[in-house]
């Protein structure tokens, strides 16, 4: 928690609330802002979270979007780990981690997405310990940003501007898992130098596709492999049955299916390219360097530059043009104290690495 509340707090206005926390019993703590922001207050800041962002990393996102000083960019919501919890060391090497309370955005908003109660014990239903049900729509509560702008709590911080992340095709996912761009990569290496201005060109990629068809044949890979152990057990089935024809329909069916599979090479041809770049470079450059040529080509990100270049429609997502109503929480205004407490060093902390 506290790597959360030092980010915030180089980001939002000094005094403000980043984090608070409160529970049955609980003594509260709500930490604020003690420094100036390193950012100017024109400087257009954007956020990037997907469904894994969690924990001390939702604080920080939830501390941008409640003081609007920033939009939060992403596919959905956030993760929604707003828990509080202590362990305590038990006999024989074993330990209780239990929950005594929950974080709190400035707005006044929980971030925890799962609620959990007793579920009967050793005697519940299907030996049940403890029930754990998502937080539903019509159970989450409206709170307001600074500017007014509205936002719920129960699962986790939602993207103020939601761009959809690329999805990798079957061939890709198979190409992944198969470790085949590591070898090609290899491959490459002993026949080829690497020059600057880099780049798969079209003699690159045939060669890659013949590698991989190579390596079909001799069967160190399945390009079917998604659907090969359906395939089998149906026809497990068939012979069992007896129904010769129907088996034989179905090795048709797989020969067609590496077909269309093939067809995918042309159809995703930039994606499969920039993979193979990608693993031939990481032959020859730390993994630093990697992220920054990899971030160029991310669709998200992209989306992000082009929000921030566009200042009016920065300005309109967090409401920062025309009259808006002052930010109300629980019947006070904007940044009422909630009680809470710190988590333990050692717990879930995010770790940021930027470069403009």
């Amino acid at each position: 928690l506290t790597s959360a509340v030092d980010v915030a707090s180089l980001l939002v206005p000094k005094g403000s609330d980043i984090v608070s926390a409160r529970g049955r019993g609980f003594p509260g703590v709500v930490y604020r802002s003690q420094v100036d922001p390193v950012l100017d207050p024109q400087t257009k800041l954007v956020v990037l979270v997907n469904s894994q962002t969690a924990s001390a990393a939702e604080i920080v996102s939830g501390a941008v979007q409640d003081l609007d000083v920033g939009v939060i960019v992403g596919n959905e919501r956030t993760f929604g780990k707003g828990l509080v919890q202590n362990v305590e060391d038990l006999p024989y090497n074993t330990a209780l981690k239990y929950t005594v309370a929950k974080y709190y955005t400035p707005s006044g908003r929980c971030i925890q997405s799962t609620n959990y109660k007793e579920g009967g014990g050793l005697n519940a239903k299907d030996n049940g310990r403890y029930e754990a049900q998502k937080v539903k729509d019509k159970d989450k509560s409206v709170f307001y940003t600074k500017n007014g702008r509205e936002v719920k709590d129960g699962g986790g911080v939602e993207a103020d501007f939601k761009i959809s992340p690329p999805k990798a095709s079957l061939l890709e996912i198979t190409l992944l898992r198969s470790g085949v761009y590591t070898d090609y990569a290899a491959e490459w290496s002993k026949k080829n130098e690497l020059t600057s201005g880099f780049a798969i060109d079209d003699a690159t990629f045939r060669d890659f596709k013949n590698f991989v068809m190579a390596k079909q044949k001799e069967g160190d890979i399945k390009l079917e492999a998604v659907y090969a152990e359906p395939i089998k057990d149906l026809k497990k089935v068939l012979k069992e049955s007896g129904y010769k024809v129907s088996s034989k329909e179905l090795d048709q069916l797989q020969a067609n299916i590496i077909r269309d599979i093939q067809k995918d090479f042309d159809k995703y041809e930039s994606d499969i390219k920039e993979d193979i770049g990608q693993n031939i470079l990481a032959r020859y450059l730390p993994e630093r360097m990697l992220i920054q040529r990899g971030v160029k080509s991310d669709k998200q990100v992209n989306a992000a530059l082009d929000l921030i270049k566009d200042g009016e429609k920065f300005d309109k997502i967090l409401a920062r043009t025309g009259n808006v109503r002052e930010g109300i929480v629980g019947g006070s205004t904007f940044n009422t104290a909630a009680a809470g407490k710190l988590l333990d060093e050692d717990e879930f902390a995010a770790k940021f690495s930027l470069k403009w």
